[in-house]
């Protein structure tokens, strides 16, 4: 289960697809998660329209949920990713837009025996490991739009905008 259709979690969608992983993804745009399918999505759950996002990828696994949640806004949606998660399955905690302090049950944790993930930026073995799959893969990013250096500041507005799928570039050569 992946959180949004920003650039991480597009890359982990393309990364799981080439590992074989049914995906599930969430985003508020119909649009974006009808691109999200072109790019291998199984399930898509808007999570505007379905708010109890949590109880849709349930449904979508009869119930056992999602082996790994790939965790991109934080103190927000905390709760319901404990509950979207598979038992013995891990919540990969990547970004935290939506808050760093956390107010969850702990229970959830225990009975689940869930693996709760901190990020980092990992080893060289493991950027070379990730470009020797992307290779194989033929993984390509998903980028939105490419500004100029100049443009930096338009970048970033875009950025904020929350419209983009995936990366928003910044070509220094430009």
């Amino acid at each position: 289960m992946w959180l949004g259709t920003g650039g991480v979690s597009l890359f982990a969608l393309q990364f799981a697809k080439a590992a074989g992983a049914r995906v599930i993804i969430s985003s508020a745009s119909d649009e974006k998660l009808e691109r999200a399918r072109s790019l291998g999505a199984d399930v898509t759950i808007n999570y505007q329209s379905t708010p109890a996002w949590d109880e849709a990828v349930l449904a979508a696994t009869d119930g056992l949920g999602a082996d790994l949640i790939v965790e991109t806004v934080g103190g927000q949606t905390f709760a319901r990713s404990l509950n979207a998660a598979a038992a013995a399955g891990t919540i990969f905690v990547v970004g935290f837009v939506g808050g760093m302090e956390l107010t969850i049950p702990v229970l959830p944790i225990n009975i689940k025996t869930l693996n709760i993930v901190g990020n980092n930026t990992g080893s060289t073995a493991n950027l070379a490991d990730a470009m020797r799959a992307i290779a194989t893969a033929g993984i390509k990013p998903v980028i939105d739009r490419t500004y100029g250096f100049e443009r930096a500041v338009d970048a970033y507005r875009f950025l904020k905008s929350a419209a983009h799928f995936g990366k928003v570039a910044i070509d220094l050569d430009a």
